[in-house]
């Protein structure tokens, strides 16, 4: 038995499986991530555009960045890797998905249950804490930085800079789906170098749970034990790997 089989029929017998996400999910539904293709930003560093002190000293400039992400996004769809999904979520009755991409396709596509450790670009909220959220709306892009009315501080997107730490209730029940719930884990489209979120996978391994890894290219994880590799994109594997 090949390994596309072997990891196909372990995923149909689950009962319990957790998907984990990165990047590459949702790059191939088109989305553009941190750079746009018309190399505006190019002269940047990630410390300007995507880190609390860069947000505290030019807002206006970060946000600007922020609107080209939103822009970025138009016309972008699910790819059929998400709609199977859906499908296996269907079929299983929950489907857990912990994903580190901000763009909110999996919900778009209709999963119910997603984790965002890296937060989410859906959505603002008032930089002083104030308790002032929104939608992430065209609205906010025509004079930035965009202002809270309630009490007039800077509005920020719901990502995870650089320099604050991932939302710990949302960490914390990854981690526990990972290792004390799921009998099956579904890695798809993560380089498997961003931590802490690259320690779920092996948070599973640890606990005896199998891991079925779909990327192009191998990661540290891929020749691991416990560990079945398909190399391939989530677009074009995850319908047939996935069916019924």
């Amino acid at each position: 038995m090949n390994g596309y089989e072997e990891a196909r029929i372990l995923l149909e017998s689950s009962k319990r499986p957790l998907v984990f996400t990165g990047a590459g999910m949702s790059s191939e539904s088109g989305m553009t991530t941190f750079r746009g293709r018309d190399g505006l930003w190019n002269n940047r560093s990630a410390t300007e555009l995507s880190s609390v002190d860069g947000f505290m000293a030019n807002p206006g400039m970060v946000w600007e960045w922020y609107g080209q992400r939103f822009h970025a996004r138009e016309g972008v769809v699910p790819h059929r890797g998400y709609h199977a999904l859906v499908e296996l979520q269907e079929r299983k009755g929950r489907l857990p998905v912990v994903t580190q991409n901000v763009d909110g396709l999996h919900q778009t596509a209709g999963l119910t249950e997603v984790y965002e450790l890296h937060g989410s670009m859906r959505t603002v909220s008032c930089l002083s804490g104030c308790g002032y959220a929104t939608d992430f709306h065209e609205e906010l892009l025509r004079k930035p930085p965009p202002l809270c009315p309630v009490c007039g501080s800077v509005l920020r997107p719901d990502v995870v800079l650089f320099g604050e730490q991932l939302p710990e209730t949302v960490v914390k029940e990854a981690f526990r789906l990972a290792g004390d719930w799921a009998d099956v884990v579904l890695v798809v489209g993560t380089s498997m170098l961003v931590w802490p979120a690259a320690g779920i996978p092996w948070e599973a391994l640890q606990a005896g749970v199998e891991v079925v890894e779909l990327n192009p290219e191998p990661t540290s994880l891929s020749k691991s034990p416990g560990v079945i590799w398909i190399p391939g994109r989530a677009a074009e594997v995850l319908p047939g790997l996935l069916e019924a």
